[in-house]
Formats: structure tokens, sequence, C-alpha cells
């Protein structure tokens, strides 16, 4: 709920804000396995650049380049080998012949187009046409890679969110599935979440105040908005002028020619080749991938059920959260205690001292306070203590 403060405030989560922040999540991590050769092949050359894409910031089009452009070319690729070598082939055959594929990375681009990346375009599609059940499924479908990676702001709302749901009256419940995306236009395929109608009117408001606006400004504009409006739209009626900005659905660039130029350099690479004579878990960059990635979906899993666990009897404990690592790089370094972060040195420091002598423990405290450095040093001695007791 919101709070022991207010417990009458229902959190709800904004629409646009999960969708931007899911394709954002699902692009960091498949940047090191293939996207970022992918933003290459659309222009993005530039550590800048690269960056920019990398961020997702620009929604509208990391949604043309990633949901359009990359997909369309990962499906393709994806069933071109199984198309190629049957007379008439069908759904149900490639799903078929897709689970008995040995290749690793070919498992891993399947679960990650077919699973995670179609369950941001439905949970769109849930959003759009206000259905709550395609919403509520798609978030707990992509919940496994908030588990997965950094996202720790996002693993708590998926828990707090269905929490306060289960614990609201039947008709409250009902009437916030019903009403948390609602459609301005009337159209029934052009539901919203109050987010983006909030950004829409913040836009309008903007531009209905000088460039440097007082607070004098904002008051009259958010007052007399609708009257604003509606003399604007009388204006442009009697002058003949259409309004550039329908309320029909945005214009799609033709992306065919795009994705083509990525599908000759997956092809060229053998990238997405299930029957290769070298089986290795590289990505397209030719980076080593980590094991972990090959069971993604089932560390994922066990990584959310124990924080749940945790959440919800609240437990604590000294392990520090440890994300699944994308690269063979990333594994080391995550196992490499000079690159740990304070906390997870701390955490480790302190499932060593159940075994020191209390006399001994005296001497650790006050850990937080102290730089990693010096943490460091105390890890060693700890060690050194525990190698003389044994």
């Amino acid at each position: 709920m919101g709070g022991c403060k207010f417990p009458w405030l229902i959190l709800i989560p904004g629409a646009l804000h999960e969708e931007m922040n899911m394709l954002k999540a699902f692009v960091e991590l498949n940047w090191l396995i293939d996207i970022k050769e992918f933003a290459q092949t659309q222009g993005y050359r530039t550590d800048n650049q690269l960056a920019f894409f990398k961020k997702c910031a620009d929604h509208h089009k990391s949604w043309d380049s990633i949901c359009n452009i990359y997909r369309h070319a990962m499906v393709m690729e994806l069933i071109w080998p199984f198309v190629l070598n049957y007379e008439n082939p069908t759904v149900h055959e490639y799903l078929e012949w897709s689970q008995k594929q040995t290749s690793n990375i070919y498992k891993l681009k399947f679960e990650q187009i077919f699973i995670y990346l179609q369950v941001i375009i439905n949970f769109r599609n849930g959003v759009r046409t206000n259905n709550s059940l395609l919403q509520n499924a798609t978030r707990r479908q992509f919940s496994l890679i908030w588990s997965a990676r950094r996202h720790p702001i996002y693993r708590l709302i998926e828990i707090t969110y269905e929490e306060q749901m289960q614990k609201l009256k039947p008709p409250i419940h009902d009437m916030i599935e019903k009403y948390c995306v609602i459609s301005r236009s009337e159209y029934k395929n052009q539901h919203q979440g109050l987010d983006t109608i909030l950004e829409e009117i913040n836009k309008t408001l903007k531009s209905l105040v000088p460039p440097v606006p007082s607070q004098h400004h904002w008051e009259i504009a958010a007052r007399n908005c609708m009257n604003f409006m509606k003399l604007r739209e009388i204006l442009f009626k009697n002058i003949g002028y259409t309004d550039n900005e329908s309320s029909g659905p945005r214009t799609k660039p033709n992306f065919v020619i795009e994705s083509q130029r990525f599908r000759i350099q997956l092809r060229k690479s053998d990238f997405l080749n299930p029957i290769q004579k070298e089986n290795t878990f590289k990505s397209l960059g030719n980076i080593i991938l980590s094991e972990e990635l090959k069971n993604f979906t089932s560390i994922a899993q066990e990584k959310r059920k124990i924080y749940i666990k945790q959440k919800l009897l609240q437990l604590t404990t000294n392990e520090t959260w440890k994300v699944i690592p994308i690269s063979a790089e990333e594994a080391v370094s995550q196992k490499n205690e000079n690159n740990m972060t304070k906390e997870q040195l701390v955490a480790i420091i302190n499932s060593l001292l159940v075994s020191l002598p209390e006399s001994q423990k005296l001497k650790y405290h006050n850990l937080n306070n102290k730089p990693k450095i010096i943490l460091l040093q105390i890890l060693q001695e700890i060690r050194s203590l525990q190698n003389i007791i044994l």
C-alpha cells in the first residue's frame, strides 16, 4: 500500500514508464550479445552515439529500431535454417524443431526474441486495448529480467504492486484494473497509461506559456487550458487548417531494407546458424559469453523466488544481489574481490566473522564506513585467522 503514513494511497505504475524501462532493460541485457552491432548497422558509430542508443534516450526511435527492425531481422534469421530444409513448413513444426536445437546461442536468442522482446510488444497491446489480464501476464513474464540484472526499483515495484492489489477490496481492485489506462480519443485500441496522458497535458501547457514562464503564466495556462484548446480548434476550423497532430496511429517507417542490412551481417557471421562446426558461445562481436546465460530463465526464476520470499517474509541476509553476468569477463570480475562493491565485501566479511571467536570479532566493527581498500585488507586478515584456527 502507500505505507504506514499514507495507508489510503494506492500506487499505480505508469504504463508508459513501464514500457520504456522494459525496452531499456532488454537492450541492456542484449547489448553485448548482438544489439551493439545492430546499432552500428543503424549508423550509430561513436561512443556517445552508441551510449545514446543503449540508453533508449528517444523511446519512439528505440521502439522502431528494436521492436520493428531488429525484431524482424532476428525472427527471419531464426526461422531461416528451418524453412531452408522443409518444403511445407508450419509454425507447429518450427516450434518442435527449435526445441531440438543444441546451439546455445540459437537457444538464447530464440528465448530473448520470442519470449522477452515479444512480452514488451504484448504489454503495449495490453495497454492499448485495456486488457488488464494481458498487462499482468506480461509484467510477470518480464519480471525475470528485473531479477536477472541491475533493476532494484522494478524488482520492488513488482512485489509491492502485486501485494497492494491483493489487499484491495474487489470493487476497488476491479476499478483500478479497468481504469488504470484510458482512451481520450474513445477508440478501443488507443488506450494510454495515466502517465502518458499527464505528459501530453504537460506538453500542451508548455505550448501555452512563454519560453521563460513565471508561476503566474503556469496558473493562467492550467486554469484556461481547455478554453484555449477549444479556441485553437475553432480558429483552425474557420481558416481551413488541418492540425498536423492527428489522433490516428503514428506512421511507421518501412523497416524491411534496414532489417535486410542487419540480416546480411547475421548471415555472414553464421551467428544464428544452429548447425555450426564449432559450437562456441560467443556474441556477434566475438565476445565469449558467460555460462550463466545458457540457463538465463531458470536462474532468473530462482533469483526472483528468493527475492520475493525475502521481501514478503522480511528476511535478512548477508548475501548481496548478484546479477546474471553477460560476458565471461563479467563473470570473472564478479568473482574477483578487487572488483566487488563495498556492500559485497562487507557481506563476505560478515559471513566469515561467524567462524571467529567473539574476542576477535570485536576488532572488526563499523565496516560500512570503512574504505574499500581497508575492507580488502580486513578480508585477507580474517581469512588468515581462519587458516590459523583450522
